[in-house]
């Protein structure tokens, strides 16, 4: 039983050794030298959510006058946005939720900011009315 495995692993080896001496040699690249990537620092690292400051409520009021004072100019350049506030000053915005909490998180890792949605004209919803649209003139 021995001569059997014996004979088959050296048919294998020679099998092995005849496809590599028919394989065509290829030919060898130099490595191209890999950018390093530097690791995070602590600063950078994001904080749990139960370790961030949170705003008080009379801040909360006093951005919400902010954003009302300023609704006009943030509904022309920033429709269909999520915008995050931070003492009064945006800090993020983007089309994407997540994406504006990690814009925020870069700029201010320990604060947990406001998020507001600015809606695109088409995200608001019609009135309707039981008049006909003569009527309405």
């Amino acid at each position: 039983m021995s001569q059997v495995k014996k004979s088959q692993a050296k048919k294998t080896r020679e099998a092995r050794v005849t496809y590599r001496a028919k394989r065509k040699p290829q030919a060898v690249r130099p490595r191209a030298p890999r950018p390093r990537i530097r690791k995070q620092t602590a600063a950078a690292k994001p904080l749990p959510w139960e370790k961030r400051i949170a705003p008080t409520d009379d801040q909360i009021r006093d951005w919400t006058e902010w954003l009302n004072q300023h609704e006009p100019e943030f509904e022309a350049k920033y429709p269909g946005h999520y915008l995050a506030i931070w003492d009064k000053r945006i800090i993020g915005a983007s089309p994407n939720g997540d994406e504006t909490y990690r814009l925020a998180r870069e700029v201010r890792p320990e604060a947990m900011p406001l998020v507001i949605y600015i809606p695109r004209p088409e995200d608001l919803p019609a009135i309707l009315t039981p008049f006909p649209s003569e009527m309405r003139k």
